[in-house]
């Protein structure tokens, strides 16, 4: 499937001017464009995971068996935690679907 879209002629010659590897032509620079993106929220989604991780000694799914934000007394922190983590644990899972149907 193709669609056309419209931009702008200052965007139009950005792309131009843009050096993305292998990239020759505006499609080719798009895709390592958004390629470029779903890696960069890839890698901060991961790293709110790790982060938890570590701070909580174990996964989203065993802090939730476990009912931790009940535990804690639902705390703000331990709340904003909650829904930061399961945020980043959904995302990583959007993210390289995403990441797969645009390099397949």
């Amino acid at each position: 499937m193709n669609t056309t879209i419209m931009v702008s002629d200052e965007v139009a010659r950005h792309l131009d001017n843009l050096s993305l590897g292998r990239a020759n032509n505006t499609t080719e620079k798009l895709r390592a464009l958004l390629e470029a993106e779903y890696r960069r929220q890839l890698t901060r989604y991961s790293l709110t995971d790790r982060q938890l991780r570590q701070k909580y000694g174990m996964s989203f799914e065993e802090f939730e068996r476990q009912q931790l934000t009940k535990l804690y007394g639902y705390t703000w922190d331990v709340e904003s935690d909650a829904m930061a983590w399961e945020t980043a644990v959904d995302g990583i899972c959007t993210i390289q679907r995403q990441l797969h149907e645009l390099l397949d």
